[in-house]
């Protein structure tokens, strides 16, 4: 990886912890799904504007895409609604380390299969040994 997307990715991983902060505080202020749809309804004017000034694509090309396609924002809601719901409950660095652990083990799984991309990269070893660390990791992290 070069260093512009690994400083790419590291911004947006402060962004999340940033985001999840932001949200679990409106939330507590306004209620979990109110917070969410707002972070939502921000989010959304913000990529309006982004796609109106810099998108390349065609949007009316959505009119053709499976329905499974269209999936990721209801994803995305529930990402968003379970971290307004549980950071104020458990804190920020715990629900990142959960999140992460599961996205991690949930995409070695789709990797292994190809699920998404057709490509297979099989689980190695070396990545079962790196997820049981990281769940003896959140072991050290959540416990008191």
């Amino acid at each position: 990886m070069d260093t512009v997307s690994f400083m790419l990715v590291a911004l947006a991983g402060i962004a999340v912890a940033f985001q999840m902060g932001v949200n679990g505080a409106l939330g507590k202020q306004i209620g979990t799904i109110e917070a969410s749809f707002t972070s939502f309804l921000v989010g959304t004017i913000a990529l309006f504007i982004g796609m109106l000034l810099l998108g390349k694509g065609n949007f009316m090309l959505i009119r053709e895409v499976p329905v499974w396609k269209l999936t990721g924002g209801l994803l995305g809601a529930i990402y968003v609604m379970m971290s307004v719901m549980l950071v104020p409950r458990i804190g920020i660095g715990n629900v990142l380390m959960i999140l992460i652990i599961a996205q991690l083990s949930t995409s070695a799984v789709i990797d292994h299969f190809g699920i998404f991309t057709g490509v297979s990269i099989p689980v190695s070893w070396k990545k079962l040994t790196a997820m049981g660390l990281m769940f003896f990791a959140l072991w050290l992290f959540y416990k008191k």
